[in-house]
């Protein structure tokens, strides 16, 4: 009886995140979003929080770039491009769900910036994120640097 009420206090008084569903497809990727989502947790849990606070759902599409889709005031989905996918990097798809979740935010919460000043902030964030990983490779760094200091329009 002491093991249930153990297990039950356990339950209850942990903060538990939901699930993220993540559509399976292509040979695999599901498993590498997985590894994505483990690796932002391993390294930064503040953008676990936002990831898991604004996306209930990760799809993957054959657009030239990931993206996401999303309302005010709800979860949305990030849309991970197929190009995203075969770079066979599990940092880039971690930068990838950093930087749009951060989008989400922004519309879950219904804030409106112009498109320049949007992307600079999730480039700095996304920036911010790499620059945490263990081994984050030099191209992902460079791609994040150049645009997080890119002008607003």
């Amino acid at each position: 009886m002491k093991s249930f009420w153990f297990i039950f206090i356990l339950l209850f008084t942990s903060k538990v995140y939901p699930q993220i569903k993540v559509d399976k497809a292509g040979d695999g990727w599901d498993l590498k979003i997985d590894s994505a989502i483990q690796l932002i947790k391993n390294t930064d849990l503040e953008k676990l929080k936002v990831l898991d606070s604004v996306c209930n759902k990760i799809e993957f599409w054959q657009g030239g770039f990931s993206t996401n889709s999303g309302t005010y005031g709800n979860k949305g989905t990030i849309l991970v491009s197929v190009k995203d996918v075969n770079l066979n990097s599990i940092n880039n798809l971690a930068a990838v769900l950093v930087h749009e979740s951060l989008h989400l935010l922004f519309l879950q919460k219904g804030i409106v910036l112009s498109t320049g000043k949007e992307e600079m902030y999730c480039y700095r964030y996304e920036y911010e994120f790499i620059l945490k990983l263990d081994n984050p490779e030099p191209w992902l760094i460079q791609h994040a640097d150049f645009y997080k200091n890119q002008t607003p329009k």
